[in-house]
């Protein structure tokens, strides 16, 4: 191999790195990090006998980073293929349009003068693939595998084989494994270990790696979902040593369980020897253990920590700003752990009650988060998973939608980005306003798995059923080329649920209230929809008809919905324009809006202190809180208020 493909130890062991830079620049690398890329994503699953439908559960939110993101929603056709055929592998971008290869799916062959996207390697072709659906990553495939994902942090990092790359050799990212195992698998047994062995060969590369002179260590690797209708699997994949190849271990989560993973991987103590529960790669322990990660001494015999030896954590020592750098640990600590707490406290009550939510999860926490945890048999629906994936932390110490930062209308929405080189950070809730959409998916068997898609931030979406066995794409709007992020375009069904959710935050607390009420009709209509759709299918002559009848039936019911989403949302602008509510005509149809008395009485307001010779724009009010102090504490010991008081150069 070319030399530069046999890295230095800096390039591998990110602490050596880490404590090269000042306190403030490492801050800066690692918050950058934090809102690039995929780094954004929240999985939630649960097993089948937790699931009131007695199959699992997965979900996913695409909260998109500082770029635009492909929102197309495509159907990739089953298909046959000749022998020697090859499967391309390929660099998959962010924005529209994600790749460009009409052998995957008519719906990615090119238009408009787009050029084939080039491949940075070939895998050898099965003999037939499987339907799925499709975006960023594979969602859910005929047979009702169903993946979600999360990027998380590693002490390596990949880089793909680009031409611009001189420096990567690797050719499998999580975008291409997670589509090929929908291609190949029925089992997500299967799925996992057609991905690990496709990224041990070909070199997993992450696609927010940054650059050999900086690598970046918090979104390096990845994590995934993958559930069948009886089987649920998370599965943590990273590079290999010297820039290749690949390290992977998968779990199987326990079926009365529910799972969460926050961008960090999640499996811990792996049984060596139980092929029935774990599965991982040749010498998972090799690198760790050359590294001086880990070593055997450190478990049981036959045991071993994956996220404790692998996962990434800053190190602090030596660093010129220690208070920096120990913020920069919480951020890290906090980003996932917060987000893994609300959800087994929301979905599990009894076991998020046993749980710290100021530990915080890093690889060295001690008496860490587990990655799963007991759930009552039966108790979880796709609803409450919908709900989850709205969720601000409301009514905890955390919730994004009260205190000054949330207006006087209580926006959890924390867009535009502070002055670089500020200090701080906003809670990182489930749903956030860079959501471009997400999905909650229910495998089941006779080929009436759904994906519930919703678009936008899933606080303003409404969830639109497809089924998994489908038998053509989806309207239109869903996959069109008329408009992308960049383009709006009432033809494109993304926008009508972007529109709403933009517009909302003219007074959030009012209208999204609105948007929910009219969200969950619709969701009642789908469930019904799926109901009936499956009696139909019941009676139809065949898979293959009976995959036309759940096409046309869902096809139907999204048009419409979308349409009348549109007409939703025109209504808001009449309804909430003006600042004031209007119902009708009369001299008693409109209501002003309010400002509430505790962000009005403000002194930093100001409108109470008015007076002709001023003050005219408020008095700022010194913060009560000693911020040297509080920024020197460790996540063990901070208080709620220090909670996310942490790096941000950028707003996250």
């Amino acid at each position: 191999k070319p030399a530069l493909c046999e890295l230095p130890a800096r390039h591998l062991h990110s602490s050596s790195i880490m404590a090269a830079l000042s306190g403030v620049a490492v801050f800066a690398a690692v918050t950058t990090s934090l809102i690039s890329g995929s780094l954004a994503c929240t999985i939630v699953a649960v097993g089948k006998d937790a699931s009131a439908s007695g199959y699992p559960i997965v979900s996913h939110t695409d909260d998109s980073g500082p770029d635009t993101t492909d929102i197309r929603w495509i159907r990739v056709p089953r298909k046959t293929w000749p022998a020697g055929s090859v499967r391309s592998l390929y660099n998959w971008v962010d924005g529209y349009p994600r790749v460009v290869d009409g052998s995957l799916s008519p719906e990615y062959a090119p238009v408009n003068g787009q050029k084939a996207t080039v491949p940075v390697g070939h895998i050898p072709q099965v003999s037939e693939t499987y339907a799925y659906w499709d975006m960023d990553y594979g969602v859910q495939n005929e047979k009702g595998l169903s993946i979600g994902e999360s990027t998380c942090t590693a002490k390596t990092v990949g880089w793909p084989a680009t031409p611009d790359r001189p420096y990567g050799y690797n050719r499998a990212g999580i975008e291409d494994l997670s589509k090929i195992a929908l291609e190949r698998c029925a089992t997500a047994r299967c799925a996992v270990k057609t991905m690990g062995e496709i990224a041990v060969d070909q070199g997993f590369y992450s696609a927010d790696s940054g650059e050999p002179d900086h690598p970046d260590f918090a979104d390096s690797a990845e994590a995934l979902a993958v559930a069948d209708t009886q089987e649920l699997w998370i599965f943590n994949v990273m590079t290999g040593a010297q820039n290749a190849s690949a390290i992977w271990a998968a779990q199987r989560v326990p079926p009365g369980n529910v799972a969460a993973v926050g961008n960090s991987f999640t499996i811990r103590k792996m049984n060596l020897s139980d092929p029935d529960n774990f599965l991982y790669s040749p010498g998972v322990t090799k690198l760790a253990e050359e590294m001086g990660w880990w070593s055997p001494k450190d478990d049981l015999p036959g045991f071993f920590d994956f996220f404790g030896a692998y996962g990434y954590t800053p190190d602090t020592k030596g660093a010129s700003d220690p208070a920096a750098a120990q913020m920069m640990k919480d951020v890290l600590a906090f980003y996932s752990g917060r987000r893994m707490w609300r959800i087994f406290s929301l979905l599990s009550p009894a076991e998020g009650a046993k749980l710290d939510p100021n530990k915080g999860n890093l690889p060295e926490t001690k008496d860490p988060y587990p990655g799963s945890v007991p759930a009552p048999k039966g108790s979880v629906t796709a609803e409450m998973v919908m709900n989850v994936l709205r969720d601000h932390y409301e009514g905890t110490p955390y919730d994004l939608t009260v205190g000054m930062a949330s207006g006087p209308f209580g926006t959890p929405n924390r867009g535009p980005v502070p002055p670089r080189g500020t200090r701080g950070l906003w809670e990182r809730a489930i749903s956030m306003h860079r959501g471009s959409w997400s999905y909650v998916l229910e495998p089941k068997p006779a080929g009436l798995s759904v994906s519930w898609l919703g678009y936008d931030s899933p606080h303003g979406a409404a969830y639109l059923p497809f089924f998994g066995s489908a038998a053509e794409g989806a309207p239109e709007s869903f996959h069109s080329h008329e408009g992308y992020m960049s383009k709006f375009s009432t033809k494109v069904a993304w926008w009508a649920f972007n529109m709403v959710n933009q517009y909302s935050d003219l007074n959030f607390r009012l209208i999204n209230k609105d948007v929910r009420t009219r969200a969950q009709q619709i969701e009642d209509e789908g469930r019904e929809l799926v109901a009936a759709c499956t009696r139909k299918a019941d009676s139809a002559d065949g898979e293959d008809a009976a995959g036309r009848v759940l096409a046309a039936c869902s096809n139907k019911f999204a048009e419409e919905k979308v349409a009348e989403w549109w007409d939703f949302g025109f209504s808001l602008f009449a309804k909430y324009g003006r600042y004031a509510v209007t119902s009708n005509e009369t001299a008693k149809g409109e209501t002003l809006m309010m400002y509430p008395e505790w962000w009005v009485n403000s002194v930093e307001v100001g409108y109470t202190l008015w007076a002709p010779n001023g003050p005219y724009h408020g008095v700022k009010e010194e913060a009560p809180l000693n911020l040297g102090a509080a920024f020197g504490r460790s996540a063990a010991s901070s208080s709620p208020v220090l909670v996310m008081l942490v790096a941000a150069a950028i707003g996250l």
